[in-house]
């Protein structure tokens, strides 16, 4: 029973820590200097990922973050299919069916495995303890107690970085750029939603949307 509790300690520990690693967050961004007046109002949105899912799920939840800000925004998969592979050529091609003023790709650059070095801790615990829930028992209080070592541990994470691109369609310049990194990357949904909010917030402060 005490190995147990001991196990449940150790992995309750792990468990907070890689939550507290599970961040999704802006690292750096640049914009045009040359482009500071000018306001977007339709743009086309593009994921360069791994899987159509994947990048299904990236484009549909930017695009909706920028409908709301009032932009015209669309999705890459409606002009380009699962089946394609999103290089220059079909970027071209979508960007002249969609009519857009400008094209904002995202892509994952780099993945790297991060490790952290915990210390050790020491907990003492009740030994023969009875909850007081259970008064019938008549066996309030503990008796001793036990104390629990848990030596250092190395924790290990994901963490991959994605980039985000905003070209003017009709010149093909880059207006803005942002690197974002996340260490969790295989929560798509959750890591999307964070980026969309990241990305938006981002083009709102340089006054392009």
């Amino acid at each position: 029973m005490r190995s147990i509790f001991a196990r449940f300690l150790y992995l309750t520990a792990v468990t907070l820590f890689l939550a507290s690693c599970a961040t999704t967050s802006l690292v750096d961004s640049w914009h045009s200097p040359s482009q500071h007046e000018l306001r977007l109002h339709k743009i086309l949105v593009v994921g360069i990922f791994k899987t159509a899912n994947e990048r299904r799920i990236y484009e549909d939840i930017l695009v909706s973050e920028l409908s709301q800000r009032g932009v015209e925004a669309l999705p890459g998969h409606t002009f380009i299919p699962a089946d394609v592979k999103v290089d220059r050529q079909a970027l071209e091609n979508a960007e002249k069916e969609a009519h857009a003023e400008a094209v904002l790709t995202m892509q994952t650059v780099r993945i790297e495995h991060q490790q952290v070095l915990q210390p050790g801790y020491t907990t003492t615990y009740p030994d023969y303890w009875y909850p007081p829930a259970f008064p019938s028992w008549n066996l309030n209080g503990y008796y001793g107690s036990m104390t629990y070592y848990e030596p250092p541990y190395i924790a290990t994470y994901t963490v991959a970085n994605i980039q985000t691109s905003l070209f003017d369609t009709r010149n093909g310049k880059l207006l803005w750029a942002a690197t974002i990194q996340t260490s969790e990357p295989g929560n798509v949904i959750s890591v999307s939603k964070d980026m969309a909010g990241i990305v938006v917030q981002s083009l709102i402060k340089e006054g392009m949307i």
